[in-house]
C-alpha cells in the first residue's frame, strides 16, 4: 500500500537507526525513595498541611497585596505536602524539621496579620545585627505558578532602610540526591554556607533541586534575583554568581552564556562538558550523531570560553580533586583565546574548598567589587550558538545564520559617537544604550560594522541609542518591525527550551488513529507529567483540548498530546505546521512514514501565538539515564524527530527508536 513510504522506512531503520546500549537496563531513581515515617506523625503532618493551607486561602482570598506575600507562606506548607505526596523524607529528624517548617509558617501567617512583609516577614531583625541573618523565602514561578524556595544570609551590620544597593553573591549549591526542599530550607535555616563576604547579600536559589542549574533551574537563579530585587536593593553592577561542586558547574554555564551579567564569576569544581567528563571519548552510550554533536554546544563550556572576556572569573580546584580537570580545561582554552583567569588551586585538597583558598578567592573579589567595570563597557566580545543567549550589556544577537554554529560579534566604542562592529555568522543586532546611556549628547552615531559605513539615528526619545540592525546582503537600519516566521530570542528550539518559561499541557480529548500510537502518547503523557513534578518539583498544569481558553494560547507554550487529529488544538492547527500526520500517512518533507506505528515529536511557533511554542508529544528530553550524573541531564532530542514505536520502544535515553530527527532552519522551516 506505501511501497516509497516503506522503502525509506526501511533505508532509516538500517542508516540511522538509534538503538540504546542501555535499553531497558534500570537506573537510579531521582530523588531515591525516602523512609517510611510512623503513621501517627504522617497523619499529624497531613492535617497540618491541609489546616494551615486552608488558612493561607482564607488570609489572601480578600487581601489585594497576597501576590506579595503568599509564596513565603507557602514555600514552608508546601515542602512538607511535597515530602508527604512523593515519599520524600530522608532522614529521621525530617518529620522533625517538617513541624518546625509548619510552625514557621504558622508565625508567618500571624505576620501576614499584623502587616508584616518583605524581610520582617521572613523574620529579619527590627535594628542591625553584629551576626549574618539567615533567612528563607519563596517565589512563584513563571514557569508552572509552582513555589521555589531560596535561602539569603544577610550580612552584620545590614540596615534595610540604608539606601545604597548592596552587592549580591549567588551562590550554587552542591549536588544531594536527598537534599529536597525540607532538608534545603533546615540547611538554610541553619548554616552560614562556603562564603558571607561582608557587605554582601548571598543569595542561595534551590534551582529545582538537582540539575546543575540548567533548564527550569537555570530560569530560577534569574527569577530567584528578580524577586530578591523587590526586597532588596541590589547593585546591578555587583552581581557575581558562585559555586562548588554541581553548583560549579551551574557558575561555569552561567558564567559563558550570560557573561554580562556578573562582575565576577567564582566556579569550583564541577564538570564543563558531557563527553569528557563521563569518559565517554572512545565508547558512547547512544549514537552520537551529527544532531547530537551540535545539541551538547547547548551546555558543553568550553565552546562558549571566549565570552569570559565580558566578565572577571577566579576558578577553584582541589589539587587532588578528579574534577580538576575540568577547570584546567577551562583554563586552558582561555589561555589560547588570549584570556588569563585567576585560578586557585587547594594545596593537597580533595573535593574541597580550603580555608586559605576561601581567603585569597573571598580577597580577589572583593578587589573587583571595589572596581566595578565602566558602564556602559567599552568593549565587548561575544560567541553564541543559540538566542537562547544572546546579550551582553548594550549588545544583543538577534539572528543567526545556522543555529548550533558560532555567531560572533566584537564591538567597541570609539570616542564619544562611535561603533566599530565585527562579526560572523550573525545576521541581525540590536544596540540598546537604556541602562547605560550614550552617547551622552542625543544624536546620530556612526557604526562601522563589518567594514561598511553606517549613520544610525535613534529609536525613540528614552536616553541611550537604540536600534536594530541586519544583514542581507549588506547591513541596514531595521525600519519597520519584522514579525515573519524565524528564529529568534526565546523562540529557537530545541524541544526543551519551551520548558524553561511558562506551559501549559493540553490533553487530548480524542484517541489517535491508530492503538498502538495511542498507547504510546498515553505512557509519553503520564511520563512527561510525573518527571516534572518529581525531578522539577514543579506543578503540572493542565487543560482539556476542548476548554484551551485564549488567555491561556496567549500566555503559554502549549505541550499538547495526541496526533493531529485525536488533539483538538492540533487539529485547527494541523494546516499551518510542517509536518503531515493523518489516519494514513505520517510526512516529514518529502519522507513518508507509517502512522501506525510512528509518532511525531516536535516544537514549533505556536501558528495562534507565534510569541509561544506548541510542542508535541513531549515532556523534558533528558530521561532515566541522566539521573546518575548532572553531567548526563542535556537536551537528547533537537527541534523535531520520528520515533518508531516497536515491541521495544522505549528504553531510559529516548522515547522510542528515534529513526529520523532534525533542526528546522532559521525560518523554521524544514532543511531539504
Amino acid at each position: 500500500m506505501f511501497p516509497l513510504r516503506f522503502c525509506v522506512r526501511l533505508i532509516f531503520v538500517i542508516a540511522i537507526a538509534q538503538g540504546s546500549m542501555v535499553a531497558a537496563q534500570r537506573l537510579k531513581q531521582l530523588p531515591p525513595p525516602g523512609i517510611e515515617i510512623d503513621a501517627e506523625q504522617r497523619r499529624t503532618l497531613e492535617n497540618r498541611v491541609d489546616e494551615l493551607g486552608h488558612r493561607l486561602e482564607l488570609l489572601a482570598v480578600n487581601d489585594d497585596d497576597a501576590a506579595r506575600w503568599m509564596p513565603d507562606v507557602e514555600v514552608l506548607i508546601r515542602a512538607v505536602r511535597l515530602a508527604l505526596d512523593l515519599d520524600g523524607f530522608y532522614r529521621a529528624k525530617d518529620p522533625t524539621v517538617a513541624e518546625q517548617l509548619l510552625d514557621e509558617a504558622e508565625r508567618r501567617l500571624a505576620a501576614v496579620a499584623a502587616g508584616e512583609r518583605g524581610l520582617r516577614l521572613l523574620g529579619l531583625q527590627t535594628q542591625p545585627v553584629n551576626q549574618p541573618q539567615l533567612l528563607v523565602g519563596g517565589f512563584r514561578s513563571q514557569i508552572d505558578d509552582s513555589v521555589q524556595p531560596y535561602g539569603l544570609v544577610i550580612p552584620s551590620g545590614f540596615d534595610s532602610s540604608d539606601p545604597k544597593p548592596v552587592r549580591l553573591d549567588v551562590w550554587l549549591h552542591g549536588r544531594g540526591d536527598t537534599k529536597t526542599e525540607i532538608a534545603f530550607l533546615d540547611e538554610r535555616m541553619q548554616k552560614v554556607g562556603q562564603y558571607s563576604p561582608a557587605e554582601t547579600v548571598v543569595l542561595h536559589p534551590f534551582g529545582r533541586h538537582c540539575n546543575a542549574f540548567k533548564f527550569a533551574g537555570e530560569t530560577d537563579v534569574y527569577e530567584s534575583i528578580t524577586h530578591l530585587r523587590g526586597l532588596i536593593k541590589v547593585d546591578s553592577r555587583r552581581v557575581a554568581i558562585r559555586g562548588f561542586s554541581m553548583g560549579g558547574a551551574g557558575c561555569w554555564h552561567l558564567a559563558v552564556h550570560n557573561p554580562g551579567f556578573w562582575f565576577a564569576a567564582n566556579p569550583g569544581a564541577g564538570f564543563v562538558d558531557t563527553i569528557v567528563y563521563q569518559g565517554w571519548q572512545d565508547s558512547m552510550p547512544f549514537d552520537l550523531t551529527e544532531t547530537r554533536q551540535r545539541l551538547m554546544k547547548w551546555y558543553d563550556v568550553l565552546p562558549w570560553v571566549t565570552n569570559l572576556a565580558n566578565t572577571r572569573t577566579v576558578a577553584y580546584s582541589g589539587e587532588v580533586d578528579k574534577q580538576k580537570q575540568a577547570a584546567d580545561r577551562v583554563v586552558a582554552a582561555a589561555g589560547k583565546a588570549g584570556i588569563e583567569l585567576d585560578y586557585v588551586i587547594g594545596s593537597g585538597m580533595g573535593h574541597k574548598i580550603d580555608p586559605p583558598s576561601a581567603t585569597k578567592i573571598d580577597a580577589v573579589i572583593a578587589s573587583w567589587a571595589d572596581q566595578p567595570r565602566p558602564s556602559p563597557r567599552t568593549e565587548i566580545d561575544f560567541v553564541t550558538y543559540t538566542l537562547r543567549y544572546h546579550n551582553v550589556d548594550w549588545l544583543s544577537v538577534t539572528g543567526l545564520e545556522q543555529h548550533w554554529s558560532p555567531g560572533r560579534v566584537t564591538a567597541k566604542i570609539v570616542g564619544e559617537r562611535n561603533l566599530e562592529i565585527t562579526t560572523s555568522g550573525v545576521t541581525r543586532l540590536k544596540l540598546d544604550f537604556r541602562r547605560s546611556p550614550w552617547p551622552v549628547i542625543p544624536g546620530s552615531v556612526d557604526v562601522v560594522i563589518d567594514g561598511q559605513e553606517l549613520s544610525v539615528q535613534d529609536w525613540d526619545e528614552a536616553d541611550g541609542i537604540q536600534v536594530e540592525l541586519k544583514r542581507e546582503a549588506d547591513w541596514s537600519v531595521v525600519e519597520v518591525i519584522d514579525n515573519r516566521l524565524r528564529k529568534r530570542p526565546g523562540l529557537q528550539g530545541p524541544i526543551d527550551d519551551a520548558f524553561c518559561d511558562g506551559f501549559l499541557f493540553v490533553a487530548p480529548s480524542r484517541p489517535a488513529s491508530h492503538g498502538v500510537v495511542q498507547r504510546w502518547i498515553d505512557r509519553e503523557f503520564r511520563y512527561a507529567q510525573q518527571r516534572w513534578k518529581r525531578l522539577m518539583r514543579g506543578e503540572v498544569r493542565i487543560v482539556n483540548d476542548t476548554e484551551l481558553t485564549t488567555e491561556q494560547i496567549e500566555s503559554n507554550h502549549l505541550i499538547c498530546f495526541g496526533d493531529l487529529t485525536g488533539n483538538q488544538f492540533l487539529r485547527e492547527i494541523a494546516g499551518q505546521l510542517p509536518i503531515r500526520w493523518n489516519r494514513d500517512d505520517l510526512q516529514v518533507g518529502v519522507i513518508h512514514f507509517d502512522p501506525s506505528v510512528h509518532a511525531a515529536v516536535f516544537c514549533y511557533p505556536n501558528p495562534k501565538n507565534p510569541s509561544k511554542y506548541v510542542v508535541v508529544n513531549s515532556g523534558m528530553t533528558f530521561r532515566e539515564f541522566s539521573n546518575t550524573s548532572n553531567s548526563r541531564q542535556i537536551a537528547m532530542l533537537p527541534d523535531w524527530a520520528v520515533i518508531n514505536l516497536g515491541d521495544d520502544d522505549s528504553d531510559d535515553i529516548f522515547p522510542g527508536k528515534v529513526i529520523a530527527d532534525g533542526f528546522f532552519d532559521e525560518q523554521w522551516k524544514l532543511r531539504p
